[in-house]
């Protein structure tokens, strides 16, 4: 007989609105980015938008109910010491249009996701209605390939097309897997190439590359490439 292989159970997420008028919120969204290492001095622009409903960032969290919370939450921390105090759930919109927080709820965030109204690049926005860009999109270092990428897409994609963002397609950009500078670019940023790229991880989702950009973000003196990909998400 073959061996049994266990798989463990998905792992389970749910998503909360960034505070844009919370200390606690700002340093922490601060803090997440430096470990992103990628505009972390957006933030007090990322502040207005989320106020005028232009970007909507929600945490990612763990749900209580995911078998490996604890697990997780611990390595995180253990990662990120900075992040060790728990969050409460005070925004009190999301697009613009006002939400019921409960500053019972706390919690500390793994990550978190924006659905843009409009592109950072005015050059590559799209203005079909109904359309929002994914950004700023970030899972912890500590806790890659445990599938809370993958929860957080499934949540974004299935409550989008509601109130209050009734989004009809998602669009996103992301590195070109065919730059032939992407090992160069990753060990200027002392990181190994992915096994497996965005773009295939989002291939497999379903999204579609509409565009290529040879020369999209500069980065220790070298730019990257980028695709544009999209996906109708209506019902």
């Amino acid at each position: 007989m073959g061996s049994i292989v266990t798989r463990s159970p998905p792992s389970k997420v749910v998503l909360i609105p960034w505070d844009p008028d919370s200390p606690e919120h700002v340093d922490r969204m601060v803090q997440q980015r430096i470990a992103c290492g990628w505009k972390f001095d957006a933030i007090p622009k990322w502040q207005i938008g989320q106020r005028e409903g232009r970007k909507n960032l929600q945490w990612v969290i763990i749900d209580e109910s995911d078998p490996n919370r604890q697990e997780h939450l611990a390595k995180h921390v253990a990662a990120y010491p900075k992040e060790i105090t728990v969050l409460a759930d005070t925004a009190l919109s999301l697009g613009a249009k006002p939400r019921q927080s409960d500053p019972g709820v706390t919690f500390i965030p793994v990550g978190h996701i924006s659905l843009d109204t409009e592109y950072d690049d005015p050059g590559f926005d799209d203005p079909t209605p109904g359309v929002y860009f994914i950004a700023a999109f970030y899972i912890s270092g500590a806790l890659q390939n445990f599938g809370l990428g993958r929860a957080a897409m499934d949540i974004v994609e299935t409550t989008a097309i509601s109130q209050p963002l009734c989004a009809k397609r998602l669009a996103l950009s992301t590195q070109d897997k065919d730059d032939p500078n992407r090992p160069k670019l990753f060990a200027a940023l002392g990181q190994s190439v992915p096994k497996v790229t965005n773009q295939d991880w989002y291939e497999r989702r379903g999204y579609e590359v509409y565009r290529r950009v040879e020369r999209m973000w500069e980065s220790e003196g070298a730019w990257w490439a980028a695709v544009f990909m999209r996906k109708d998400i209506t019902v």
